[in-house]
């Protein structure tokens, strides 16, 4: 997915981010712990190592910020330590594997060894997988949609997110509900 549509449809994105088990992270103020000594509560640091990677090619650094920059990784491993039961949990955890299985599979390597080139090709594998699913009926959680959800949740949701990658207005201005995109400059932060 390029940026510019990832910037395009974050309103749509972040609304369906809300809807699901991020949503008590973004409204209960979850963020991600930006300390120097920081460790993961419930993700394995090789698993946050992989969550880095895999958010990076959601959301890659281009002339604004990364999910690595707003620390998307740490941003899901509180969200999920805290907002979800135990049996999704371990769905979270196992859906992650794919990743790596993908990985092996293809280039005999983990993920997070793989080049940028590799990551894009494992990454689009996975989201034409999820696609495939949901159009042939299945209704089953697929951990790339979900995923997804929950990076861009987490990088808009961010400081960084909000405020480099959007246009941000502590106190906005009148409401003024029929206006040209052009004239606002943007999309807006929540």
């Amino acid at each position: 997915m390029e940026r510019r549509d990832i910037l395009k449809a974050s309103a749509v994105f972040l609304g369906y981010g809300l809807v699901g088990g991020a949503s008590l992270a973004v409204l209960n103020g979850c963020k991600a712990d930006t300390s120097d000594d920081w460790s993961p509560s419930f993700f394995t640091q090789s698993e946050i190592d992989l969550l880095a990677e895999v958010s990076e090619r959601i959301i890659p650094k281009t002339d604004t910020p990364g999910a690595k920059d707003a620390l998307v990784h740490r941003y899901l491993d509180e969200a999920v330590t805290y907002n979800f039961e135990d049996d999704e949990k371990s769905m979270i955890k196992e859906g992650i594997k794919v990743f790596d299985r993908l990985s092996n599979s293809k280039y005999k390597k983990k993920f997070v060894d793989l080049s940028s080139k590799e990551m894009d090709a494992v990454i689009q594998q996975t989201a034409d997988e999820a696609k495939a699913a949901k159009a042939n009926g299945d209704e089953s959680p697929q951990i790339f949609n979900e995923l997804r959800g929950m990076v861009v949740s987490g990088f808009f949701g961010s400081e960084i997110g909000a405020t480099q990658a959007l246009v941000y207005l502590p106190v906005p201005g009148p409401y003024e509900g029929c206006i040209s995109l052009a004239d606002v400059g943007g999309t807006y932060a929540l």
